[in-house]
């Protein structure tokens, strides 16, 4: 048995405060009118193509009425493709009970035929698949059982008495059980009468069961064939004559007169089943391997951020065929060229759980999705029916704010909620204020939704103007600033020749990137260099101009507790973003796993911010990971810089990757050359020259070989387990040179250069840069 079941998504129920409601309705797949079961659609729909049920009427399947003997004949017999010996059989005498003026009295007699398969010695004759009662009664007009149903069911297949045992009915369902024929319509007995959905299911589940003796699934006997796996592009395809179609991989189109398959099948390896006309009447799923539907949110290099704040690790994200539009690319180009946030994706893994391929699923339509802006204070009770993510999170309709831009996208049964918010001024406008297509603000042009059209004919170009953005950035409402501010916070990118840009780690546009802001700025010489790399919030207070504030001075009151995920009574947000600077260093996200120590002093977190729900959504946190250190061999030099008559020391460090940049010592400093130390990179000065911010001088012990955890990367070092860190640098000492790594080195690279460090020497020395209850790190391994 293989044919695979579709996962029909859920009808919405009704919106909370009057936002949306959609009905409950037929299920799709089905050109039946009645049918709600998606499984019961498609089983019914594929026996329908292949002429053995028309429905009842009026395009009604009436699935939960019970079949009679005869009507179950009936159908018998046109799955096995018999109908057309029906009325030379209408005069035969089988039954006492079939008079001659009965509808199915052809359909009986046919049913009690000896039929047979294959030629010479392969010949096999198979006797009737229905019997008499003991009186010689068929009892056409008496409901089937489920155990009669079976039984014939499992004679078509080829199996008899002889095969299942000669006690009734337990023999013939139990065979059926062991062919996972039954499997659809688990919980009935032997006695209850059969539904025309449920004998619709197991019909369909008969076509694509082996046949008594062979490797083919039954539905071959009607002349039917199976393609050879693919990926299937599209549902709602049209075939060159117009017809309606389905394409699959290389571009090739199959007509087919199925209703119109569900759409969760695109992007899904399948086989498409044929009939005699190369017309596709059904879908067999692929069973390799594993699949993962998601809503992307994001991307970032080596994942993707995807609906309800939770991470898709895409482990070698240059290896990933990505499929978009009908064309193979890579996740690369996927990443660099953004994709619209909202867009559904399918994932597929291998058996082994590697990622095959990604394959992009179109974004929810305007016509299928609703956005506005809640302008009253909302007061929502009870649970939706329905997902609801706020800023990509996980949340509830009690989480909505007024102000927030809700949009419930049909589709995927899901309400998107954003609380993004750009305070500017109105700098110009595409084509005409009446009918606005852009809005630029902060130097940035935003695509404006027609619901927003009425807000924005409140403001002129020159007025200061809050913007309500949409979870895919474009503008779904306008406010005056006095009654909403600015969500925007961003780092900023570069300032030169006095214009700043800005881009938000918070906002993203229509195409799922982050939202870039420029704009003029006071901000010149050595302080505009000691801002590039810094965490700020975005406004503008007059046109063409862009105001930074740096994020400082708002940092926590008591510890983080890492594993608990919380700063004293705050909990982490499930989209926090996490920074980490030394001193005055350029920040970097970092990720929680970066962080070694169970517990962060409140000294070292320098900022915290907090969401609508009083969560913290950004933390910024003083040389927590040691991760922003260079670590190797110390370089100590001098050189004369600027106007300083005297030369001024230097270090950089050598290390696998080659020897970093100098940097200027602070008055005072001496660091001890040829030493394993850290170093930071501190700001330029105004004459270009960069000062060393800090370093640490590494701590050393020696230890085994096989002290080291290869599979969590940690070694015991007296008794203490320490993390070793991602990118450690690995040396030969016997041999003075790097265990190299490569240019393009990943951390798989590191980790084959520590195990050929461990393989020279029994014993090693590491250099860590803190004790392990410091949140210490292994950052260099020497050998020899």
């Amino acid at each position: 048995m293989s044919m695979k079941r579709f996962l029909a998504l859920p009808l919405a129920g009704a919106l909370l405060a009057g936002l949306l409601v959609l009905p409950a309705g037929a299920a799709e797949g089905t050109a039946f009118t009645d049918i709600t079961d998606p499984d019961v659609a498609e089983a019914a729909e594929t026996l329908r193509l292949l002429g053995v049920v028309s429905g009842t009427g009026s395009g009604a399947f009436e699935p939960g009425r019970t079949l009679t003997r005869a009507e179950f004949c009936k159908m018998a017999v046109e799955l096995m493709g018999n109908g057309d010996k029906v009325a030379s059989q209408m005069d035969r005498t089988i039954f006492q009970d079939v008079p001659g003026d009965h509808w199915a009295r052809g359909y009986i007699a046919v049913a009690t035929q000896t039929t047979t398969s294959g030629s010479g010695e392969d010949a096999a004759a198979s006797p009737g698949i229905i019997r008499g009662d003991a009186y010689g009664n068929f009892n056409p007009d008496r409901p089937i059982t489920y155990a009669e149903a079976v039984t014939i069911l499992v004679r078509i297949l080829g199996y008899g008495d002889n095969d299942v045992g000669m006690v009734w009915p337990n023999g013939y369902l139990a065979k059926a059980a062991e062919l996972d024929l039954t499997g659809r319509v688990e919980g009935l007995t032997a006695g209850d009468d059969l539904t025309r959905g449920q004998t619709a299911l197991l019909m369909e589940d008969l076509l694509f069961t082996d046949k008594k003796g062979s490797d083919q699934e039954y539905i071959t006997s009607l002349g039917c064939t199976t393609t050879d796996e693919t990926i299937i592009f599209d549902v709602d395809a049209t075939a060159p004559d117009g017809s309606p179609a389905l394409e699959v991989s290389q571009k090739k189109v199959y007509k087919t007169d199925h209703a119109p398959f569900d759409q969760d099948l695109v992007g899904r390896r399948a086989k498409l089943v044929l009939d005699e006309d190369e017309k596709v009447i059904a879908v067999e799923r692929s069973d390799q391997g594993t699949q993962m539907v998601v809503g992307i949110l994001s991307l970032e290099y080596d994942r993707i951020r995807v609906s309800g704040g939770e991470d898709v690790e895409i482990e070698k994200p240059k290896e990933a065929v990505v499929w978009k539009d009908g064309e193979e690319t890579t996740y690369e180009q996927l990443y660099l060229s953004g994709v619209p946030s909202g867009t559904q994706a399918l994932l597929q893994y291998s058996a082994a759980g590697e990622l095959d391929y990604i394959f992009l699923r179109q974004a929810a339509s305007s016509n299928s999705s609703t956005t506005q802006v809640v302008k009253n204070r909302p007061n929502y009770s009870g649970e939706a029916s329905y997902a609801v993510y706020k800023n990509g999170v996980s949340a509830s309709v009690q989480d909505i704010r007024q102000y927030d831009v809700t949009t419930f996208d049909r589709d995927n049964d899901i309400l998107y909620v954003s609380d993004a918010r750009v305070t500017g001024i109105y700098e110009n406008v595409y084509p005409n204020q009446d009918t606005p297509a852009t809005i630029t603000v902060l130097g940035h042009d935003f695509p404006v939704l027609s619901s927003a059209a009425a807000d924005l004919r409140g403001f002129k170009v020159g007025d200061s103007i809050t913007l309500l953005l949409s979870y895919n950035g474009q503008v779904a409402g306008a406010v005056d600033p006095g009654t909403a501010r600015s969500t925007a916070v961003g780092t900023v990118t570069s300032i030169q020749n006095g214009t700043a840009t800005v881009t938000s780690i918070n906002l993203k546009d229509e195409n799922g990137k982050p939202l870039t802001f420029t704009g003029g700025t006071s901000y010149s010489g050595q302080r505009a260099e000691e801002m590039v790399g810094q965490l700020v919030t975005v406004s503008s207070g007059s046109k063409g101009r862009i105001s930074l504030s740096r994020l400082s001075g708002e940092g926590a009151s008591a510890p983080m507790d890492v594993a608990g995920r919380r700063i004293g009574s705050v909990a982490l947000a499930d989209n926090v973003k996490l920074y980490e600077q030394v001193g005055r260093s350029t920040l970097a996200e970092i990720e929680l796993e970066d962080i070694a120590l169970s517990t962060v002093p409140a000294s070292k977190i320098t900022y915290v911010r907090q969401d609508y729900a009083g969560n913290a959504d950004i933390v910024v946190f003083n040389d927590v990971t040691g991760d922003r250190y260079d670590y190797g061999f110390s370089v100590i030099s001098s050189k004369y810089a600027g106007e300083d008559t005297n030369p001024t020391p230097t270090v950089a460090v050598r290390n696998a990757a080659g020897t970093t940049s100098a940097l200027l010592c602070p008055s005072g400093v001496s660091i001890p050359r040829d030493r394993l130390i850290g170093v930071v990179t501190g700001q330029p000065r105004t004459d270009g020259e960069v000062m060393l911010e800090t370093y640490v001088e590494l701590l050393s012990a020696q230890v085994p070989s096989d002290a080291f955890d290869m599979d969590e990367m940690t070694v015991t070092v007296r008794g203490a387990v320490i993390p070793v860190a991602d990118r450690v640098m690995c040396y030969n000492d016997t041999t003075d040179t790097w265990f190299t790594v490569g240019s393009d080195a990943e951390e798989e690279d590191y980790k084959d250069a520590l195990n050929r460090a461990r393989a020279f020497s029994d014993t090693v020395t590491v250099y860590y840069d803190k004790a392990p209850d410091q949140g210490g790190k292994v950052r260099v391994v020497v050998a020899g």
